[in-house]
């Protein structure tokens, strides 16, 4: 009896399965538009991440080096003059 109903329902999950459609191209064809923005919507759901931590890297890069830039320019404005001038070893 138990073998009568697994093969019975066997059947019915491989007669659905027939019915079954992997993606939206299998439904509709590659043509629709319906195909179009499922394929859309999920080139821009794997490229949001990519998007998201590329501005933050970009973001913070862009800030370190202003801020080794500034840095420079203040270590630069502070250093005294090793060599004499003209004027000053004539005295």
């Amino acid at each position: 009896m138990k073998a009568k109903v697994l093969g019975v329902a066997c059947g019915v999950l491989v007669a659905l399965a027939q019915r079954a459609y992997a993606c939206s191209v299998c439904i509709t064809g590659e043509n629709d538009p319906t195909a179009g923005g499922f394929n859309a919507s999920v080139l821009f759901l794997l490229a949001t991440p990519y998007l998201v931590f590329g501005t933050i890297g970009t973001v913070l890069f862009v800030a370190y080096r202003r801020a080794v830039a500034k840095r420079d320019n203040e270590s630069q404005e502070t250093v005294a003059p090793i060599a004499l001038n003209q004027e000053e070893s004539a005295r």
